[in-house]
């Protein structure tokens, strides 16, 4: 049996595609989603847009900033218009 995994790529790009949610979800701007979790704007937006892999300190303060299990970024088809601003 084989098993086709999605490319890298694809992966990289679902996150981002999750975080942007979120954060637009908890009614947070690029710069100030930035500033709380130390992570400068310009590696955020690439992120967000599935051009850089955040690494495992960057996601840990992304999701204490946003308030969010680390599920809701990795977990495809979880719902987040549910999430309330911050």
């Amino acid at each position: 049996m084989i098993i086709s995994l999605p490319p890298v790529r694809a992966d990289l790009e679902a996150v981002g595609r999750r975080l942007k949610a979120v954060r637009e979800a908890r009614g947070l701007a690029l710069g100030e989603l930035a500033d709380q979790s130390r992570i400068s704007q310009a590696e955020l937006s690439m992120a967000e847009h599935g051009r850089l892999r955040l690494d495992s300190a960057q996601l840990h303060a992304l999701i204490a900033a946003l308030h969010v299990s680390p599920r809701i970024l990795f977990e495809p088809g979880l719902d987040v218009s549910g999430l309330r601003r911050l």
